[in-house]
């Protein structure tokens, strides 16, 4: 009997390296229509939350603007650079960031991408995707 092996044709993956966060076509299709997100970090549990800020967000003052990120979308990808985030990310796990890759998934309930830096703590190789 085959053992079917997971593909990543459907997967989100965020990538985090020194400078910015970079998440793969999948996860960048829920940023489509926005220019800015929230990025939120559970520093206890090491979850991070990355949330889309539509233009009416902004205008109806329901998020604090010191808070937005920009989010920049390219062809089959989108990129979030802020060094200071990545920076306290690689303090949280004690690793440097230099194209750790890690599975992500959208939570619909409350509109966010999130992903769990526990995941690279767990493993021991180059890449953390499961």
């Amino acid at each position: 009997m085959y053992q079917w092996i997971t593909g990543n044709a459907h997967a989100l993956i965020v990538t985090l390296n020194d400078n910015n966060i970079t998440l793969n076509q999948n996860a960048a299709s829920y940023f489509n229509d926005v220019r800015y997100c929230l990025i939120g970090i559970d520093p206890k549990t090491l979850k991070v939350a990355i949330k889309p800020v539509s233009k009416a967000d902004i205008e109806s003052n329901r998020v604090v603007l010191d808070q937005l990120h920009k989010i920049s979308l390219g062809k089959g990808y989108a990129k979030i650079s802020n060094k200071a985030v990545c920076d306290y990310l690689a303090s949280l796990i004690h690793k440097p960031l230099h194209g750790i890759k890690l599975m992500a998934h959208f939570n619909d309930v409350e509109k966010m991408l999130e992903f769990d830096l526990n995941t690279i703590l767990e493993k021991g190789e180059e890449t953390w995707i499961r």
